[in-house]
C-alpha cells in the first residue's frame, strides 16, 4: 500500500488553515464573539475533524492494511501502533466526536466550552501534524 502525500498534504493545510482561522478568532474575549465568529468556529472544528479523519482512516489503511470501521477505530490503531500518542488519539477523537455533535446536535454545543477547551489545549492537532509527516516521509 502506498501513502498518497499529495492528499495529506492537502488535508494537513486545511487543518493548518482551520487552525490558525480558529486561534484568530479566539484570541478576543468570549463575550465579544458574534454569533458569526462562533458559527466559523464550529465549522472550523468540523474542517479539522473531516480533516483529521481521513488522514486516519487512510494511513490506517495504507500502513497497516487495516480499514477501520470509524475514524475513532482510526485514531486508536494509530495510538496502538505508536504513530501518535494515547494522549494525542484521544484528544483529536474528542474533537471527532465534537463534530458529532457539531453537525447532528448542533443546539446541544455549547459555544463557551468549546472556546475554553480551545484556549486551554489546542496544541494535539499541531502534534498530529507533526506526526504524520513523519510517517508519511515529509516530516
Amino acid at each position: 500500500m502506498v501513502i498518497d502525500i499529495e492528499r495529506i498534504k492537502r488535508l494537513i493545510s486545511e487543518i493548518r488553515n482551520a487552525t490558525a482561522f480558529i486561534l484568530d478568532l479566539t484570541k478576543k474575549p468570549f463575550e465579544s464573539l458574534s454569533e458569526a465568529d462562533k458559527h466559523a468556529i464550529r465549522y472550523n472544528l468540523i474542517v479539522i475533524a473531516e480533516a483529521v479523519a481521513s488522514i486516519a482512516m487512510h494511513l490506517a489503511k495504507n500502513l497497516f492494511n487495516v480499514t477501520p470501521e470509524t475514524p475513532i477505530h482510526a485514531l486508536r490503531l494509530l495510538a496502538n501502533k505508536g504513530v501518535v500518542s494515547s494522549n494525542t488519539a484521544n484528544e483529536l477523537i474528542k474533537i471527532v466526536r465534537l463534530r458529532h455533535l457539531l453537525v447532528h446536535r448542533y443546539w446541544a454545543v455549547d459555544d463557551k466550552t468549546i472556546y475554553d477547551n480551545i484556549k486551554k489545549n489546542f496544541t494535539c492537532v499541531k502534534v498530529f501534524i507533526e506526526r504524520v509527516l513523519g510517517v508519511a516521509g515529509d516530516g
